[in-house]
């Protein structure tokens, strides 16, 4: 499993981002990306406020949350050759509204107060099996288009 920050909200394609528009907001792909409402990361651990930053436009290599990943590499053989096909799966999101106990600390005492309250929660799911999964046909025809020898009937 890797959390590099390889994926950001910010880089993904649309289709992806749908899934995280309920917290989340941008104005399209490569753009500042926004939350909407406040929540937490349980992946991270981490609290997010509203109208905080997630990704910068200007800074798109470092995001402020990544989304986690597998890679996936497959090696086979043809006719004494080994292939490599090697992917990336992203882990699913799952948001939901929990309660949670956040801690609050008052700037004029040291104390801290825990209240519990009803709040998004960003969880990830593992990838589903069939996006690991590579299918290969039983039988592979390999033409080699370089060596072709063309046969006209006159």
């Amino acid at each position: 499993m890797y959390d590099n920050h390889k994926y950001g909200f910010s880089t993904i394609p649309d289709q992806e981002f749908d899934k995280y528009s309920m917290i989340c907001d941008r104005k399209c792909s490569r753009h500042t990306v926004y939350t909407k409402i406040p929540f937490v990361d349980e992946f991270h651990s981490r609290f997010y406020s509203e109208g905080e930053v997630l990704h910068y436009a200007n800074n798109l290599n470092y995001p402020k949350i990544s989304i986690p990943y597998y890679k996936v590499e497959y090696s086979f053989n043809l006719w004494g050759s080994t292939y490599f096909h090697t992917f990336d799966a992203l882990f699913n999101p799952n948001i939901m509204i929990e309660k949670k106990e956040l801690s609050t600390t008052s700037r004029k005492t040291i104390k801290t107060k825990k209240s519990g309250t009803l709040i998004h929660v960003l969880k990830f799911d593992f990838p589903d099996e069939k996006m690991l999964a590579l299918n290969l046909p039983n039988q592979i025809i390999i033409f080699d288009i370089k060596n072709m020898v063309r046969i006209f009937d006159v």
